[in-house]
């Protein structure tokens, strides 16, 4: 394998010349320029990575930490299409986008303050977790390089991208209560999904509820952990508390496959007996037949801006910029056919269901 003072040799000149050719230094002569490409090209040398990144100080890659392990992330069809998002941009802008997914919050902190403090990478998409806050201040304070996928903390106004997840809740809550729907099951996201300081879904369904001045069906929430497990039991929970029960919610597109399962194993057709409403609008949602109506909250675009907004932070080195401003993304409704309104009575429906049982 060659090295820098093999090509130094081939071109007479010095390591220390061609170092310059290979960091593009303007006060280098065509000629010579000319003589260390060609000697490079000849020689098919190819510069050390971690010498260049050492004498840069840049490294080129990004750390992106998910705190609930490998069995939960590379499972869950959400968390890959941000994973996605963030590396499609990365990667078109020369990053290499370092993964770790760590069991705990705990470890998760442990390891963001390992990547970035160490400088093993020059930026963070730091995952907005319990305890991240103390982090997430100590980065500003020193001017480490991160964006955060949700708010660390409540009165953060810069270097975070965020999902309204109120603003989906009340938009297919809305949507729901406009064809006639009342008795709606929600299934919202898990508590440990709301750390430190994002808001759920479910105050914007309670809003809808409200300016509609009809009193919201609190026994028929529960909270979920995005798998198609938990909206099959959901389901199940729903249809035995509340026999006029006409749609079900869910924050998460795996949750809402789960309830269509739960839906079709008693005879129960998503969108003529119960309407079914989704959380993400998923690449495998939009393939489901019956069409599945959802809020699209834009998962893949939440990973993309992230990776977009710290590209722009880190191409800023050396001007005077500091935090980038913080930004919300809003859901849109997708209706398919899974959502068609009250298309029986509810004594229809409270005859079938006892059929069905």
């Amino acid at each position: 394998m060659a090295t820098i003072y093999d090509v130094a040799s081939k071109a007479a000149v010095s390591p220390k010349t061609v170092s310059r050719v290979i960091n593009c230094c303007p006060s280098v002569k065509e000629d010579t320029k000319r003589r260390v490409l060609e000697a490079i090209k000849e020689l098919d040398y190819h510069p050390n990575a971690v010498a260049k990144s050492l004498k840069r100080q840049k490294t080129n890659n990004i750390g992106y930490v998910i705190p609930y392990g490998s069995d939960f992330v590379f499972h869950d069809p959400g968390q890959l299409e941000q994973i996605k998002g963030a590396n499609d941009v990365l990667a078109a802008s020369d990053y290499n986008l370092i993964i770790s997914v760590p069991k705990t919050s705990n470890e998760a902190l442990h390891e963001v303050n390992r990547l970035l403090k160490h400088k093993n990478v020059d930026g963070m998409i730091l995952y907005a977790m319990g305890g991240v806050e103390p982090l997430a201040r100590e980065f500003e304070d020193k001017g480490l390089r991160y964006i955060s996928l949700g708010k660390c903390y409540p009165e953060q106004k810069y270097n975070f991208v965020e999902v309204d997840a109120p603003y989906g809740g009340y938009l297919g809550t809305k949507y729901l209560l406009d064809l006639g729907h009342r008795m709606i099951g929600f299934v919202g996201e898990a508590s440990q999904f709301l750390e430190p300081a994002k808001e759920s879904m479910i105050t914007g369904c309670i809003r809808a509820y409200d300016e509609a001045g009809l009193k919201f069906p609190n026994h028929l929430v529960t909270h979920g952990d995005y798998s198609v497990e938990c909206g099959y039991y959901a389901a199940q929970s729903f249809l035995a508390k509340e026999p006029n029960l006409t749609a079900i919610f869910c924050s998460s597109d795996p949750m809402a496959w789960g309830v269509v399962r739960a839906l079709r194993e008693r005879g129960i057709t998503p969108g003529k007996e119960i309407d079914v409403l989704a959380g993400d609008d998923l690449p495998l949602t939009r393939n489901l037949e019956p069409g599945m109506s959802a809020i699209n909250s834009k998962l893949y675009d939440l990973g993309m801006m992230a990776a977009s907004m710290l590209v722009e932070y880190l191409d800023n080195e050396g001007k005077i910029i500091t935090d980038v401003p913080g930004r919300y993304l809003q859901g849109e409704l997708v209706i398919r056919q899974t959502t068609n309104g009250l298309l029986v009575s509810n004594t229809n429906r409270l005859s079938l269901r006892r059929e069905k049982f």
